[in-house]
């Protein structure tokens, strides 16, 4: 199969998981069920096929637009009032993910890109994304938070219902 017949198969593939994800209606299952969905066909296709690189500059590109326009004044006002636990909470989370980051270099599980993207908080799209600029592998990095949205979707309803039943108002 050519460039263009392997893109329509993963588009479609793709497409076709989102769909069955958007039915489950739970947060990230659109995005979970079109990567599964993709995997399975790579997997049982065999296929090392992966996109040319001008589908993921147009994918960053839709990246950033979506993040732009996400973005409203009310945004702004709102991230002004919570703007000293966000930026606490921002390094302690990036340093918690550096230190993990050195720890799988100094082993030499992953190269300093991969251990870096891999274990930063952020986007799942956004780091994969970047992943695909910085020499770094975006198959390890995806599968790190891959991994990371769906144990968070799983243990999130425990979590909620543990700390409201720890931390009464």
């Amino acid at each position: 199969m050519g460039r263009l017949g392997n893109l329509a198969l993963y588009l479609g593939v793709g497409l076709l998981g989102g769909a069955v994800g958007l039915q489950l209606k739970f947060p990230g299952s659109v995005i979970i069920g079109s990567t599964l969905a993709v995997l399975m066909v790579k997997i049982l296709l065999k296929s090392p096929w992966s996109p040319h690189q001008h589908i993921n500059v147009g994918i960053q590109i839709m990246l950033g637009i979506f993040i732009g326009t996400r973005y409203s004044p009310e945004l702004g006002r709102m991230l002004l009032k919570v703007i000293f636990p966000v930026i606490f909470s921002t390094f302690v989370v990036v340093a918690a993910g550096l230190i993990v980051a050195i720890i799988l270099v100094k082993l030499h599980i992953l190269d300093i890109p991969t251990a870096y993207l891999s274990t930063s908080p952020g986007a799942f799209s956004a780091l994969v994304t970047l992943s695909l600029d910085s020499n770094a592998d975006p198959s390890i990095v995806a599968a790190f938070h891959f991994f990371r949205v769906v144990f968070i979707f799983i243990t999130a309803p425990i979590i909620f219902n543990v700390m409201q039943l720890v931390i009464k108002e």
